[in-house]
């Protein structure tokens, strides 16, 4: 089973409806983006998958996070792990690229990268300040299985803001899955509350920003509520 995911869903739901020192904000989105939404009775939490029949062998696969290290299994025996070097946050399972296959999406922290192209640009280095003190950037990594091997589907560049958290829901109803991001800052500690929410959608080539909030917030809850739509709570 996925540490952090399985007992997050609800465990997360409770600490933000029953515990939460802060006013639990509820937000949805709509066409003109995320809009402040009441809590309905009887939500539920938004389960995440937890294991998933990757290599269409008929056997599904599962991961599991322990450390900042991510394995995923099949049969009992390990079939991919994340490389030494990868701090690997959070982990999910979807379909985030619309691809029809569901991959691995991996929160990652990593050593900096510059573009290589930047080297050759009179005014390089566009990415310079994508790092924290310790020179390691925040990523988003698709890990999936292609061909006859498991690989990176898709890995973005440096985050111009590094995730705290993220959710996977199909928020707007049209049967595609869009990307919810807690955001903070590089010179702040990773433990430091977030300064933004954004939801993202895939534009084919990677992820652009549908809408987002600024504020502080320290958790994320993704609930369904009793009509089936899908909201987001926050304190």
């Amino acid at each position: 089973m996925l540490r952090k995911l399985i007992p997050l869903a609800v465990l997360t739901l409770a600490m933000l409806l029953q515990i939460s020192p802060a006013p639990v904000q509820v937000w949805g989105l709509g066409a003109a983006g995320l809009a402040r939404a009441r809590l309905p009775s009887g939500v539920s939490p938004l389960e995440p998958l937890t294991q998933v029949d990757f290599n269409g062998d008929s056997s599904p696969e599962h991961m599991l996070l322990v450390g900042d290290r991510l394995t995923i299994f099949s049969g009992g025996g390990s079939v991919w792990q994340s490389p030494p070097g990868w701090s690997v946050v959070q982990a999910g399972i979807s379909d985030l690229d619309h691809d029809g296959s569901l991959e691995a999406v991996l929160l990652v922290w990593r050593p900096f990268r510059p573009w290589p192209v930047d080297q050759w640009l009179p005014h390089g280095g566009r990415i310079a300040g994508f790092q924290d003190n310790a020179g390691d950037s925040c990523h988003l990594i698709l890990i999936g299985w292609r061909g006859s091997r498991y690989r990176e589907v898709w890995a973005g560049s440096a985050l111009a803001e590094p995730v705290r958290s993220f959710g996977v829901a199909d928020l707007n109803g049209d049967g595609l899955q869009e990307l919810v991001t807690l955001e903070g800052r590089y010179r702040d500690p990773r433990t430091a509350p977030a300064r933004t929410l954004k939801v993202w959608e895939w534009n084919g080539f990677g992820f652009s920003v549908v809408s987002g909030i600024e504020g502080i917030f320290d958790k994320l809850a993704l609930v369904r509520a009793n009509t089936g739509r899908i909201l987001i709570l926050v304190p």
